[in-house]
This record gives C-alpha cells, structure tokens and sequence, in this order.
C-alpha cells in the first residue's frame, strides 16, 4: 500500500483518481481550500489536507511523508510559478515521485494556450531532481458538458473550432493513467501524450447527439473575433480564461490534436472510452 496525496482532489480529474487509488487499497490523501470540501473527502475515505498551494509557509509542512504526489492546480494566469514554487516545496520534503497533470498543448511547438504556462512548469519538475512523470491529455471530453446548455437550450454548439478534430480523452481515463504511474514502477522520466480512440470535430459530437437525442442539433463556428466576444457568456467563465480556451480552438482546427496515441492503453492495459459512449452517459445534461 502506497500513500498518496492528491492536489485539487475535488476536481475532475483528482476526484476520479482519488477513486482509483481507494479502489486499490492505497491511503489517499486530498488537497483541498475549504473546509465543505474537506467534509466530502472525509465522507469517502480521504485524508483532508485543508490549505492553499499559494500559501506554502502554511501548507508546505504537512506535504512530507507521502510516497508520490499528484500535482495538479486550477487554471490561472500565475499557474507556471505556483506549480513551480510548489515543485521546489515538494523537493525540500523529499518526495520520492510527482506525476505531473499538464496538457497535450505543452508539446506543441511552440506551445500555445494553457499549455504555456505548463511547458513552464514542466521544465521546472524536470529540472528539480525530482523522480516525475507527465501526463499531457488532450481535450478532456468532460468539457463538453460546458456546452450542454447552449445545447438544451439553442439546440446548436458554438465553437471556433471549424473542421478541426480533437481526440479527447475521459478524464476517467487520465484518472486510471495517473494512478499507475503513482504506484506502479517504469514511469520515471516518460511523459504521456493521453487521448480517446478517434478524433471527432465538433460536427461529429452534434450528429452523435442529433442521433441520441432525436432532435437536429446543429454546430456553429464562429469567426475568432467573434468568439473571444461570446465565449464568456456561453461558458460562464472570465474572459481570460475563454481567450486562452479559443486560442486552444483555433490549435485544434489547425490540427493540433488530431494524432491519436496507445498510451492509455499501454500504461492501463485497456483501451480509452470513446466520445458516443461518453455523451450516452451524460445525455441527460444535454436534453432540451
């Protein structure tokens, strides 16, 4: 049995991961801001470690101890030198392993979007002397669901994505990954491009939804001025943050997520969800 802490353990990919871990008899611990939340992990046997990755003087002495640690924070725009202040922390309290959750648009040359802040921090693991992996997904297909609204209820999805294709990837199957490379030896030093099966365009995600839900569910691909306009109020998040989202856009419709990799496969030994699967699980979220 291994012991684990888990950053931003109430986000997607870290609830999930925390998941698989318990489901393997490993003692997980979760890193956390709030107290709520530090209830929830309770409640499904996870250690709460309550405090805030900007504030390492108070944080920093309950990170030791621990055999790996997955390294994951929100996105922001100061993401490269938080990481990287926390990197340094975890070296200082001797942490044999960090799995690194970056992006696949970190390993575009050069990197765009979110992916250069954690191009940043790569560097920086990679140089701490640290044992490390680094996982880089690709679109998680879970970002649809920010789209589900515009979907129940304008029957259409608006991104500036044209004809682009991602291969996105279930952050179940990023979860599964990560928690190999936590527990498991053959990992030091790789770094894990992390996609689905298949790349879809937007266009293939509105027919698959067209086809489950009954309904004509059309696709709209706005100009890229136009999108940076609209983003915040379809989506719900700051304006910084959808600048950053349709740059990543604009990346995939020129290609830039379109390879398909095995390396889900390789590391879990099964093959990753595919995006019908995915949207037949949520259907729900995206009923009119």
């Amino acid at each position: 049995m291994s012991k684990i802490l888990v950053f931003t353990a109430t986000g997607q990919v870290g609830s999930a991961l925390c998941g698989e871990l318990l489901a393997r008899g490993h003692e997980v611990s979760g890193v956390t801001r709030s107290d709520a939340a530090a209830g929830r992990l309770i409640q499904r046997g996870i250690t709460p470690v309550v405090g805030d990755i900007r504030n390492l003087d108070e944080l920093g002495p309950r990170l030791a101890g621990f055999d790996a640690v997955f390294l994951a924070s929100s996105d922001a725009r100061d993401q490269d030198s938080t990481e990287t202040a926390l990197i340094s922390c975890l070296r200082d309290n001797d942490i044999p392993h960090v799995v690194k959750l970056s992006a696949q648009s970190a390993g575009l040359e050069p990197p765009v979007s979110f992916g250069i802040q954690h191009r940043n921090a790569e560097r920086a693991l990679a140089q701490s002397g640290l044992g490390f992996t680094i996982l880089r997904p690709t679109f998680f297909q879970q970002s649809l669901l920010l789209m589900a609204g515009d979907v129940a209820k304008k029957k259409a999805i608006t991104a500036p994505m044209g004809k682009g294709r991602a291969a996105m990837v279930d952050v179940r199957d990023i979860a599964a990954v990560a928690a190999y490379c936590l527990t498991e030896p053959g990992h030091t030093g790789r770094t894990y491009t992390l996609t689905g099966p298949q790349a879809h365009g937007f266009a293939d995600v509105t027919e698959k939804l067209t086809a489950l839900l009954g309904l004509k569910i059309g696709y709209m691909s706005p100009p890229v001025p136009v999108a940076r306009l609209v983003m915040p109020f379809l989506t719900g998040m700051p304006r910084w943050k959808t600048s950053l989202l349709v740059d990543l856009m604009v990346a995939i419709r020129h290609g830039a997520q379109q390879q398909v990799t095995t390396d889900v496969a390789d590391v879990t030994g099964r093959e990753p969800r595919t995006l019908h699967a995915f949207l037949k699980e949520h259907l729900e979220s995206f009923q009119p």
